[in-house]
């Protein structure tokens, strides 16, 4: 059986904008990436609140996402695909950019590719570009149009870093928009759009389509 590897945030965990509470299953993006493709592939979840690409947030642990994945890919080799979706939260890192955000994606893949995996399988890559934010309500709206303004540029400079790297996108800005109950997360039907979208994606670079 093929593997596929969902590393994210909060909005791969399955965080929902309006109720605060978790998606089920199936109605949280990777679940309906694995519905759509079917048995014969087994979608791991690893979301977790607050993760970056590759930096440390202050006052939480463990959120660099550079810090955890080698030990996620020596857990689950071998994985056939890795769908990396991170980036939203780098903006909260002290002086971070859109770019900054990029690098550490681009670092992330680069990482992939040189692991020395046990079972010699490389995994596929594909990104998921994080959508611009929503104005953000309650104890960010001071900073919230710097917030905005920074996040509308994630399209351009990740394509940059993927180009470069030869690594195939969903652009989520171009599909949906952030809940505007929280400026940040998704609601269920955009989870749903999200699944659909990097299922397409996932069987092309598995070969499949």
């Amino acid at each position: 059986m093929r593997s596929v590897l969902c590393f994210g945030d909060s909005n791969t965990w399955g965080y929902e904008a309006s109720t605060g509470n978790r998606l089920g299953r199936w109605e949280r993006w990777p679940g309906v990436l694995q519905r759509e493709l079917g048995d014969d592939v087994y979608v791991i979840e690893e979301g977790l609140g607050g993760r970056t690409t590759a930096f440390e947030l202050p006052g939480l642990l463990y959120r660099s996402g550079f810090a955890a994945l080698p030990m996620l890919l020596e857990t689950h080799d071998p994985v056939d695909a890795i769908v990396i979706s991170l980036g939203t939260n780098d903006l909260w890192v002290p002086g971070a950019m859109a770019r900054d955000a990029a690098r550490g994606v681009g670092s992330l893949i680069d990482l992939v590719r040189a692991t020395p995996y046990e079972t010699g399988q490389v995994p596929h890559i594909l990104v998921v570009i994080p959508p611009p934010l929503s104005p953000l309500p309650g104890e960010w709206t001071e900073e919230s149009d710097s917030l905005v303004g920074e996040s509308a540029r994630f399209a351009a400079a990740f394509r940059e870093i993927l180009r470069e790297r030869d690594v195939p996108l969903v652009d989520l800005g171009e599909l949906i928009t952030t809940s505007t109950a929280d400026g940040i997360h998704f609601e269920a039907a955009d989870h749903h759009a999200i699944g659909r979208a990097v299922a397409g994606a996932v069987r092309v670079v598995l070969g499949d389509a």
